[in-house]
């Protein structure tokens, strides 16, 4: 519903507005009126701003990589005075973050580990499980639209002058080749970093971070000061089924 209704007023003087009251009221549900999966995402969504103003407490650049509709962006540009950069390949949502947030420098594409073109999968049904990968045990239940889209590297899109002090990536899958392709900005800035991965796909991102001086850590550890060896976090991944995850260096 809330795709839906946002879609139909993009554009009007009443986005905005709407825009605000769902989320607000959407916050004021309380937990036990809520399906397991959601509050565990209104808790990592809780946590990604707690350890977003941690990153950014001292100013700095932040990056949103998958920023659909901008409810993280919004409130990283409000923490920091940027520059901040945002990445969107679907034309609508990039079209949207572009009029809601004209000091951010957004960027109409998927991120990888190359550049070029590469087919996306929009689900205009369910446009927050679109993805660069081709899910059947998702895309059965939804339509989906292919578009052709521009891919980059995070490491051809962002000047080595600038200070990355904070990173969201929200690629439904594909994290891995974004990590890859962002190699030598996370050596050079070695920011934090707060990606969405299923547990059993964690240790290709591991992989991906290798050399970078990052390491990967729960939310909930990160936010504790809590530090374990890369195995267990992987094992604590999967036995409690967690799908948000921060990087950053050695405490």
């Amino acid at each position: 519903m809330r795709e839906y209704v946002t879609t139909l007023l993009s554009g009007t003087f009443l986005e905005g507005p709407a825009r605000r009251t769902y989320t607000a009221s959407h916050a004021l549900i309380p937990d036990r009126l809520l399906p397991p999966e959601a509050v565990k995402s209104r808790d990592y969504d809780r946590m990604t701003l707690r350890i977003a103003g941690i990153a950014l407490a001292d100013g700095g650049s932040a990056i949103d990589i998958g920023a659909h509709e901008g409810d993280i962006l919004r409130h990283l540009v409000r923490m920091s005075p940027g520059p901040h950069w945002a990445f969107e390949p679907i034309p609508a949502f990039a079209a949207r973050l572009c009029r809601r947030f004209p000091g951010v420098t957004v960027d109409q594409a998927a991120l990888s580990d190359h550049g070029g073109e590469a087919e996306f999968r929009f689900m205009p049904g369910a446009a927050a499980y679109s993805s660069l990968l081709v899910r059947p045990e998702i895309e059965d239940s939804h339509a989906v639209r292919r578009l052709t889209v521009q891919v980059r590297r995070l490491d051809d899109c962002i000047p080595e002058g600038i200070r990355v002090a904070f990173i969201k990536i929200d690629v439904e899958g594909a994290e891995s080749t974004v990590l890859r392709g962002a190699r030598e900005l996370l050596r050079r800035c070695r920011p934090v970093v707060v990606f969405e991965c299923a547990s059993a796909k964690l240790s290709s991102c591991v992989a991906a971070m290798e050399g970078t001086g990052l390491e990967v850590s729960l939310l909930a550890d990160y936010l504790a000061g809590v530090r374990r060896p890369a195995g267990e976090v992987l094992r604590a991944a999967q036995e409690r089924d967690e799908f948000y995850f921060a990087a950053s260096p050695p405490s």
